[in-house]
């Protein structure tokens, strides 16, 4: 992979089963291999919806749906506390 990623919760409709709070944030470093840091409570369901974003960013691409390069907002599938967060590409450390 050629970047990290940052995830970060921007809304939450209605408190999250797993504990995600406005402003929570968890990286997905590139090591060689993607590696979460700090992620604490992100749930599988969520790590599943921001997963191709993730992954696009990632690897230098982006997603057709965004007006701005390398960052998208996402969901969570759970349609009551309706996590939503900003996906973003980090530059090079």
């Amino acid at each position: 992979m050629k970047h990290s990623v940052k995830v970060t919760v921007v809304s939450v409709n209605e408190p999250c089963s797993a504990g995600l709070t406005e402003g929570r944030s968890f990286i997905i470093r590139d090591k060689g291999c993607m590696v979460l840091e700090n992620s604490d409570n992100i749930c599988p369901e969520l790590l599943n919806s921001v997963f191709p974003a993730c992954m696009a960013f990632a690897s230098g691409g982006n997603v057709p749906w965004e007006n701005e390069r390398g960052e998208a907002k996402v969901a969570c599938p759970d349609p009551f506390s309706r996590v939503v967060v900003k996906v973003e590409r980090l530059l090079k450390e």
